[in-house]
């Protein structure tokens, strides 16, 4: 396979086959960036699993050759030091302050309120013939739940959703900087109110946290509480839209659901490694020259690590293409691994499990024949910014009939259903 770019229609809408290609041909892929530089892109498991927690590369972009920004937009100077781009000391600082708020004990707390939460969207959803399952569900769901969290005022809190919808679906740079911008000055100025009047809200306890024992700056404190928003919406976004086509797709794995609600903790994992809503881990930056499976790779090149190749790689999981709850052992990596493995893990877990429970008692929904689902245009995300489904009280859940499924399922309508 030769140096190229590996974002063209195909990729956007089904990467497994390449992804497959390449961890037969090339399983270390050089990519020629714009700028001249290269760009790494690692696909099979093992060599995913052990990159991640190599410290021969740093998410550090102090140490890249490359002039191009890695996250997708520019970030201001506060934010620019956060969990997924300081290593070592710092890094360990940073999560070990944080940390406390995402315990599994704690995240349990929250269910009961998401479950609240989850509900009144989907009590809305089943009052509409038709609706977009992203803009009216699957972003309002986590947002919600993030703004809880931070303690964002109900006044802020539409143009919060305004801003935040523009971050999670829009892939044009000046778009993207202009709600990056807003978030931001947002937070700041919620940490500035909350220091004059603390609340019951986490950014109250960060704040005074921050301010008794000076565990980290007050530029470390935006850039974690933006990140937690950005990252936790963004993340939980996707893996709903990927969940709810998934099981579209698989209408007997629904029913089985409907009939057994006890499995849905180990549908979410499975779904989780099969879809990969976070198709990539955060660049790495190599320190110095080395060699990872048997690819030269120089000093300041990026490296790409692909967590939807890793879960998809025969080595480790049967069967990878497969939709199998319950499979043992499930060590997917869809939550990265190591030392940046995802701090929210617990709370994106509740949401997903709540999600899917309140989606499958729907009546309906199905795809909409005429609108397909709208790809997200990302190398480092997988997912929808747009998942239209009409909603109608005759209707079960069922293979679209639109001849559009699941990313990995996206087959020609009179195609066979694939072998569970």
């Amino acid at each position: 396979m030769k140096n190229g770019t590996l974002q063209n229609a195909t990729w956007i809408v089904d990467p497994y086959p390449t992804l497959a290609r390449l961890r037969a041909q090339a399983p270390v892929h050089r990519l020629q960036q714009a700028d001249g530089t290269a760009l790494w892109f690692v696909t099979r498991e093992p060599d995913v699993r052990t990159a991640l927690m190599d410290r021969r590369l740093t998410v550090d972009p102090v140490h890249s050759r490359s002039d191009r920004g890695h996250s997708g937009f520019s970030l201001p100077g506060p934010l620019r030091e956060n969990l997924l781009t300081l290593d070592g000391k710092a890094h360990a600082r940073l999560r070990r302050f944080a940390a406390p708020a995402f315990s599994a004990r704690r995240a349990e707390t929250w269910r009961e309120r998401i479950r609240s939460t989850t509900a009144r969207l989907a009590a809305g959803l089943a009052t509409r013939p038709s609706a977009d399952l992203i803009a009216d569900f699957a972003i309002p769901l986590p947002l919600t739940v993030a703004a809880d969290l931070l303690g964002v005022p109900a006044a802020h809190r539409p143009a919060l959703a305004e801003w935040t919808t523009a971050m999670v679906t829009h892939d044009r740079h000046q778009q993207l900087d202009a709600a990056v911008h807003h978030v931001h000055g947002l937070i700041a100025r919620l940490i500035h109110a909350r220091r004059r009047q603390p609340g019951p809200d986490l950014l109250s306890t960060w704040v005074t946290a921050r301010d008794t024992h000076q565990h980290i700056s007050d530029d470390e404190l935006v850039s974690l509480a933006f990140q937690i928003w950005w990252a936790g919406i963004e993340n939980v976004t996707h893996a709903i839209g990927h969940g709810i086509l998934l099981l579209l797709d698989h209408p007997h794995q629904a029913d089985a659901l409907r009939a057994e609600p006890g499995r849905m903790a180990a549908t979410v994992e499975e779904l989780l490694r099969r879809t990969a809503p976070t198709a990539t881990a955060a660049p790495r930056f190599a320190r110095h020259d080395l060699t990872l499976a048997g690819a030269r790779i120089r000093a300041g090149d990026t490296v790409v690590l692909s967590l939807a190749s890793a879960n998809r790689d025969p080595a480790p999981h049967t069967l990878p293409d497969r939709f199998t709850p319950g499979r043992l052992p499930s060590r997917h990596l869809a939550f990265g691994h190591g030392p940046h493995y995802c701090p929210g893990t617990a709370l994106a877990r509740i949401q997903l499990q709540t999600a899917l429970e309140y989606l499958l008692h729907l009546p309906g929904p199905a795809l909409t024949p005429d609108r397909p689902p709208r790809c997200r245009n990302s190398m480092r995300l997988h997912g929808f910014d747009e998942l239209p489904v009409t909603i109608a009280s005759h209707l079960r859940p069922s293979p679209p009939s639109s001849g559009f499924h699941s990313f990995d399922g996206m087959r020609q309508a009179n195609s066979p259903e694939p072998e569970l």
